[in-house]
């Protein structure tokens, strides 16, 4: 057991209102109540059944009632509690909408890549969606949960990473199903892949101290001119075949997205603030 608690005044303010509690702060109160069961218990009475039971008669019509939605009932047959499910759910780019929206692009990608006869677009194209789907789960009012968002288990970096990842994770099935109808033989269709990691989780760890969005702008800027320069540089004609696509290009977009990861990892206690800016 901890020998640091939670001192009465943060424990109080946590209870009561934790909007008014700095962000770090109130991550790494949640962080100490996971693991301490005395400040469970001191947590647990301080609780006003009352006041529990007064906000959730206030959001029950718009959260509680709400028929439950298709990207809900998935997540629910894969084994998710109704709660985190359905903050899940209220993610804009995992409604149904948005993921046949993903879908669309996909499929545009792939017959302009079909009707060229040749995959280059795809594999330049594709690692965009991914980031800017993750860019946008961090953008000011990304979170339609509202306050509600605040008051859940996961506080702040959890939820919004579940999100995150979960938009991500969504969009990299949509693109692996769309290789397949790629022309490009083999695993070679698959070399957006490791773009799409590196860009896209560049873009969580870049949260920590930029704006998301402005890093994935950033980075998809960075990226197209990437392409122009492989292109301009290379003896092949063709882009697949240039050193973005090759062992060493992959090897070098493979170390970067594990960098991020590591980035990410590491200031997980400060990243959520983001989605406050």
């Amino acid at each position: 057991m901890s020998e640091w608690h939670i001192p009465d005044e943060l424990m109080v303010g946590f209870s009561t209102n934790p909007g008014d509690i700095d962000a770090a702060t109130a991550a790494s109160i949640e962080l100490h109540l996971t693991a301490c069961g005395e400040c469970q218990a001191d947590l647990a009475v301080l609780a006003r059944p009352a006041l529990l039971d007064a906000i959730w008669a206030e959001v029950q019509d718009g959260v509680d009632r709400a028929g439950v939605g298709f990207t809900e009932r998935w997540l629910s047959r894969l084994g998710f509690e109704s709660g985190p499910a359905r903050l899940l759910a209220a993610t804009p780019a995992l409604r149904l909408g948005a993921v046949l929206a993903v879908a669309l692009i996909v499929a545009a990608v792939v017959m302009v890549s079909r009707a060229a006869d040749a995959g280059e677009a795809f594999l330049a194209l594709a690692p965009v969606i991914p980031t800017a789907l993750v860019g946008l789960s961090f953008a000011p009012g990304a979170d339609p949960a509202g306050e509600c968002g605040l008051a859940t288990p996961v506080f702040g970096f959890g939820l919004v990473m579940r999100r995150a990842l979960g938009i991500e994770l969504v969009a990299l099935v949509v693109l692996a199903v769309g290789s397949l109808f790629v022309p490009i033989d083999g695993l070679r269709a698959l070399g957006w892949l490791l773009p799409a990691l590196a860009l896209s989780m560049g873009t969580l760890a870049g949260g920590v101290r930029w704006s998301a969005p402005a890093t994935a702008t950033a980075l998809t800027t960075g990226w197209v001119g990437v392409l122009v320069l492989a292109q301009a540089t290379s003896a092949q004609a063709s882009l697949i075949d240039s050193a973005v696509f090759d062992v060493a290009g992959q090897t070098v977009l493979a170390f970067m997205a594990t960098a991020a990861v590591f980035v990410v990892a590491t200031n997980r206690q400060v990243l959520f603030q983001e989605v406050k800016r």
